[in-house]
């Protein structure tokens, strides 16, 4: 800002003091109260003259008083506090208007870096999860490649028993096979031997009263012969005397004689000794008959 003061000299004209201050026209086009003070000493610094003395000699220049108008002088000064005070109001505008601006972008950013803060959080987070999911998937993948492996092992060691089983079925079925026909063919010659041996059969029961039967418990017993002798009893011919042979070791056993003979062990041990079958049943049916006769 510039303040003037007014003194009086010593012919009653008034003189002006100027204090300048750092202001600058900002207007371009219009001359300021200080350029236009400047403007004046400067042409009254022009019409300085050097007075002559009484001796002829020059002494020090005087200053001429300057003459300024009072009115126009406070006219001037009037426009530039206006215009100081217009550009002051508005240099305080703008920056109430860019303070406001920088409060409310300051806000703005600050709630953006929030929400950035806050983002970066569940990024980081959901980046965390992720990572333990894919560590978690990775375990999974190598686990599953580990069952792969062993069931390809293990697919491989069962086609090799696989092979190992269809060869043993292989010769398996051969050996069925084969004892089949050795079944088929051993029944084949006892269907011929029994055509041939029933004549004799049938005979041989005429003859002895005697016909060979096969042994019925709850199921067919396996290896045990029955005979059943009749034609015994003179009181009653049809009565029937039985005997059952267990012949599946190499010692003939019996498993059943009805009525019971006591002089079997000894028959039995006879039949061991000598293997005479035909001779065995001959003495059995006698000791029947011997029974028979002392009942």
């Amino acid at each position: 800002m510039t303040s003037s003061s007014f003194t009086s000299t010593g012919s009653g004209q008034p003189a002006a003091t100027t204090t300048t201050g750092a202001f600058r026209n900002s207007t371009g086009g219009r001359s300021s109260f200080i350029d236009s003070s400047s403007h004046r000493l400067s042409m009254g610094s022009n019409r300085l003259s050097l007075l002559p003395t009484k001796n002829g000699l020059t002494t020090t220049p005087v200053l001429p008083t300057p003459q300024l108008d009072s009115e126009e002088l406070s006219a001037r000064t009037a426009t530039f506090i206006n215009e100081v005070n217009f550009s002051v109001q508005k240099i305080k505008t703008k920056i109430a208007e860019n303070t406001e601006q920088w409060v409310q972008d300051t806000a703005e950013a600050r709630e953006l870096d929030r929400e950035l803060r806050e983002e970066m959080k569940v990024a980081l987070e959901q980046e965390a999860n992720l990572a333990k999911a894919l560590k978690k998937e990775k375990e999974e993948a190598n686990n599953m490649l580990k069952a792969i492996q062993q069931l390809s092992e293990r697919n491989e060691e069962m086609q090799q028993i696989r092979s190992s089983l269809e060869t043993q079925v292989a010769i398996l079925r051969k050996e069925v096979k084969a004892k089949r026909e050795a079944k088929i063919a051993q029944k084949k010659a006892l269907d011929e031997q029994v055509l041939k041996n029933k004549p004799e059969l049938a005979s041989f029961e005429s003859i002895l009263a005697m016909r060979i039967v096969g042994v019925k418990g709850k199921f067919p017993i396996k290896d045990h012969i029955g005979f059943v002798f009749t034609r015994i009893n003179e009181l009653d011919w049809d009565q029937e005397y039985s005997i059952t042979v267990d012949v599946s070791q190499h010692e003939f056993a019996v498993s059943d004689c009805t009525p019971n003979l006591p002089e079997l062990p000894s028959l039995l041990r006879h039949l061991n000794d000598t293997r005479d079958f035909y001779g065995f049943l001959k003495r059995v049916r006698k000791a029947f008959k011997d029974l028979s006769k002392k009942q």
